[in-house]
């Protein structure tokens, strides 16, 4: 054990307070019995290392780590002396910490990832970046599997340096979606677009920053359908009387939509235009991605029992494996 807990000092750099767990004898025997258990506290955050004395295959492991967890109220690190890179992933996947010593540190609950060449400063984050979100929505879209940092910025389009501020930030948020191999990291998720959906949207943001509501129609060039509108173009859904447009920040500025009159909201719009933070082509281009129409729809619209059913569908059609 000690080699894991020297490990984790000299990996972070920090005085870390490692005892036997005094506890061990309130836990079922088939765990006091067959973990080596202490009790670590790093930054005043009390974790518990857990060391198997024989080997054991991931399934039990991964079902007595969350039972450790729960009878203890402490997160709890598995400790091991190699793994393959499979287990590894799995482990990532699943949000699983642990400890391959002198090789790999995973510890979510403390927002790191770290391995032997050294340590990522992962940064606090109370919201998800909109270059973040585009990102996990492509990934739902695309099937994503295991991307390379450099797969994903050559899919988006985007620099490398955005891309790994996306990895932080999904790390950052405890997400498990990111491997960090040696100097690699890579995204990777095994379970279909339909659970990486459930996963990401509690994180999701509204992508629309800005809305401008016209009495008087607006000539706009190359701009899709946005919100209830893209709702009503990928479903059965009845649009309003008047269409709704998504444009970005740049085409806001070049229409000059701040110095143009606007209609106040009890009365009824000829047309509506809405400024979306990102782009994510979709099939024909001529609305925006079902997933940011949904995520840019209003309380009000998602109360409508029509809307709702219309959502339904959406995701049933665009999160099917």
């Amino acid at each position: 054990m000690n080699q894991f807990i020297c490990y984790i000092g000299e990996t972070l750099h920090l005085d870390v307070d490692a005892t036997m767990y005094m506890h061990a004898d309130k836990l079922p025997l088939y765990l006091s019995r067959g973990y080596d258990l202490y009790s670590l506290t790093i930054q005043n955050v009390e974790c518990l290392l857990a060391q198997p004395k024989d080997k054991t295959n991931l399934t039990a492991v991964r079902k007595q780590i969350g039972q450790m967890k729960k009878l203890t109220g402490l997160d709890c690190v598995l400790c091991l002396e190699r793994a393959r890179i499979y287990t590894k992933e799995k482990m990532v996947s699943e949000g699983i910490p642990f400890i391959i010593a002198g090789q790999q540190l995973y510890m979510p609950f403390l927002g790191v990832a770290l391995s032997k060449t050294g340590m990522r400063d992962i940064p606090s984050i109370s919201q998800i970046s909109f270059s973040t979100q585009k990102l996990v929505l492509t990934a739902i879209y695309d099937g994503w599997t295991q991307l390379t940092l450099t797969e994903a910025a050559n899919a988006l389009h985007v620099s490398k340096m955005t891309v790994t501020r996306c990895f932080d930030e999904l790390q950052a948020l405890n997400l498990p979606l990111i491997l960090t191999e040696r100097k690699m990291r890579r995204f990777v998720w095994q379970y279909g677009r339909h659970a990486l959906w459930e996963k990401v949207h509690p994180f999701l943001r509204n992508p629309i920053t800005r809305q401008y509501r016209f009495s008087e129609q607006i000539d706009i060039d190359t701009t899709k359908l946005g919100g209830i509108s893209a709702i009503c173009y990928y479903s059965m859904l009845t649009d309003n009387n008047f269409l709704t447009y998504a444009v970005s920040k740049d085409a806001a500025k070049t229409l000059a939509l701040d110095k143009l009159q606007l209609v106040p909201v009890c009365e009824t719009p000829t047309m509506i235009i809405q400024v979306i933070s990102y782009d994510i082509n979709y099939n024909d281009n001529a609305a925006i991605d079902p997933l940011s129409a949904i995520l840019s729809l209003s309380a009000t619209d998602i109360d409508d029992p029509r809307v709702e059913s219309a959502i339904d569908d959406i995701l049933e059609d665009c999160l099917h494996d």
